[in-house]
């Protein structure tokens, strides 16, 4: 009886630890979490005899522990949600080193880069409407540009006009949900990599 009281303190201590690390998560799902940790230590503890020491070390330490709950349940959020910045936290989880998780994470910051351009640009049309368009220089390849300072290149032709507005707002929209579209994308294949690992 006295054995079975002391291994049970040791998990409800080990499992104290992982609860303080996962301060901030739902009370709901940090109790499902504990739960699982709790029938998952008994269980190894019971295999061969194995021990509850044993048990608790072949967990891991319980601040690592809760950083991977943390992550895990992060990742989950941003690929159900629209907010840009619980997808910008999935993302610095979704790979497996610092340099991939670096690398994701300035790409989808510039993709928002260019959709703030666009929205900044048709808000400019609106306001300053004579030095904001889309400037096309006739027979040069690649000659369009975006301009918002008033700086027109010499000889080239306003394109849109007032159409930049809407265009701009649609084409914006767009971006940003293709871009939080291969981000959820992103982190559902990472997500689904660590499952069959």
């Amino acid at each position: 009886m006295t054995n079975a009281t002391g291994s049970e303190s040791k998990i409800d201590s080990y499992l104290g630890r992982v609860r303080a690390a996962l301060r901030g998560l739902p009370e709901r799902e940090v109790d499902d979490i504990l739960r699982e940790l709790r029938s998952h230590a008994v269980e190894l503890a019971g295999e061969g005899g194995a021990g509850v020491e044993a048990a608790l070390r072949s967990l891991g330490d319980p601040v690592d522990l809760a950083k991977t709950y943390r992550a895990e349940n992060r990742m989950v959020q941003a690929e159900c949600t629209g907010s840009t910045l619980v997808i910008l936290q999935g993302l610095r989880h979704a790979n497996r080193s610092w340099l991939g998780r670096f690398t994701v994470t300035v790409v989808y910051a510039f993709g928002y880069a260019y959709v703030l351009a666009l929205w900044v640009a048709a808000v400019d049309k609106l306001l300053f409407p004579s030095r904001t368009g889309l400037w096309y220089t006739p027979g040069r390849i690649w000659s369009l540009k975006l301009v918002t300072d008033g700086r027109q290149p010499a000889g080239a032709n306003e394109l849109l006009g007032w159409w930049l507005v809407p265009v701009a707002l649609v084409a914006g929209w767009l971006l940003r949900y293709l871009i939080d579209g291969a981000a959820r994308w992103w982190i559902r294949r990472y997500r689904r990599s660590r499952q069959t690992a």
